[in-house]
């Protein structure tokens, strides 16, 4: 497994959790270079963690894509797991597969972007939620369950106090196959 982890300079974001104590390379904000070398050498599973669009993953200044249409040949035939704001809409596009999520509100600012109030302790509560997802996708992944289940096993450990924001964050999460 290769997790590829593009942090921003200004990033409040924490999803290390996601990786922490896999069995996998893990490359935080690497060079192209290095990237593309491990993309070519991984036979399967590629995590692609960060902030993005619909055309890909951004660089770490956020002005730019670190992963985006150039790289499609390099990750076909590859499990994707994909997890930055729009992932679904680039998997699409290109038909990846794999798991990726939606539209993902990470901070405050995503919050509000996608409608959504602010609340006493928003800030606290959304990090909290994101350690959750993390901690979540980590069991997934340790546990090598298939992609194609983890939508629905996501949905399934929502409870029902959840705020708004985090059943949106998992309603348009999806897995595709092979």
């Amino acid at each position: 497994m290769l997790v590829i982890h593009i942090i921003s300079t200004e990033d409040t974001t924490d999803f290390s959790g996601i990786y922490d104590g896999l069995d996998a390379t893990i490359l935080i904000n690497p060079s192209t270079r290095i990237a593309r070398e491990a993309i070519v050498d991984e036979r399967d599973t590629i995590v692609l963690i960060g902030h993005g669009t619909e055309y890909g993953l951004l660089n770490q200044r956020l002005d730019g894509y670190f992963i985006d249409s150039r790289w499609v040949n390099l990750l076909r035939n590859k499990t994707i797991i994909g997890i930055w704001c729009n992932a679904s809409n680039f998997a699409d596009r290109y038909e990846l597969t794999g798991f990726f999520t939606s539209m993902f509100i990470s901070n405050t600012s995503e919050l509000i972007d996608c409608g959504f109030q602010t609340f006493d302790n928003c800030d606290i509560e959304i990090r909290r939620q994101n350690q959750i997802f993390a901690s979540r996708i980590n069991q997934l992944l340790s546990t090598n369950t298939p992609s194609r289940d983890w939508s629905t096993i996501l949905s399934d450990s929502l409870n029902n106090d959840e705020e708004r924001f985090v059943y949106y964050n998992y309603e348009a999460m999806y897995s595709t196959e092979v």
